[in-house]
């Protein structure tokens, strides 16, 4: 006796991904320890603060950032929280690799800028992809030159330090930041002294030195800008 054809053959089932080959699709952690840094062009404008002595003709007797310090770069890091994905408080250190400028020219004088202070960064729109970063900062800024006379540093709150970029996310734990940070204040304290560069027209060194301060009717604006690009990773959340 012939058996009937069997109407439902037996299949193997089709071999769906294996488990080494899913890739789980990143995502920002909703929290985590942010950390990271920056590396950028820094440069300066305005001034520190405008010269007791009497200043030669032509000349109005203010101190431009160019006097002192030159172009650089700027290198940061950051060390903060991430909290509902978007918001980011942190704590940063920047220090500014930069020249000595016209009042030390022909001079080994070295010269250098930090800036630490407190900061809050929010990412709006995708932040699992590209969204926009907002930063608001506000610390401390120094200015320090130095060279065989002496050290010399001029220092002030910076009462506002604005940035604004892109945060990129490559993968669930790290992400890059380019971003334009524009910053401005005021210089107060004052320590050491410093001879500048010899044949000065009007005067051979800072007219406020030790701890007397820079006074109010003499303190000037100055204005920092940053154009680099950050890393950072985000650890121990998810």
């Amino acid at each position: 006796m012939v058996e009937p054809p069997n109407q439902y053959p037996y299949a193997r089932p089709p071999r769906g991904p294996s488990r080494l080959s899913t890739v789980l699709p990143k995502h920002a952690p909703e929290y985590s320890l942010w950390l990271g840094g920056s590396l950028g062009v820094l440069g300066y404008a305005g001034a520190l603060y405008i010269n007791d002595a009497a200043p030669p003709p032509g000349n109005s007797g203010i101190e431009t950032t160019g006097n002192f310090i030159r172009p650089g770069l700027a290198l940061q890091g950051d060390v903060g929280v991430r909290l509902a994905r978007r918001y980011i408080p942190y704590l940063a250190l920047e220090v500014g690799l930069v020249g000595a400028g016209r009042r030390f020219d022909g001079t080994s004088t070295n010269a250098s800028t930090s800036f630490i202070g407190l900061g809050f960064r929010y990412l709006a729109g995708d932040v699992d992809s590209v969204s926009f970063a907002s930063d608001l900062s506000f610390g401390f800024r120094k200015f320090e030159v130095s060279n065989a006379t002496g050290t010399w540093s001029a220092a002030g709150i910076e009462i506002f330090r604005l940035g604004f970029g892109a945060d990129v996310r490559l993968s669930t734990r790290a992400t890059i930041s380019p971003m334009l940070t524009i910053s401005g204040g005021q210089l107060t304290d004052t320590s050491g002294t410093i001879q500048f560069a010899p044949n000065q027209s009007d005067m051979q060194s800072p007219p406020f030195t030790g701890n007397s301060g820079i006074p109010a009717s003499d303190q000037e604006t100055y204005f920092a800008i940053v154009l680099g690009c950050g890393v950072h990773v985000d650890l121990l959340g998810n």
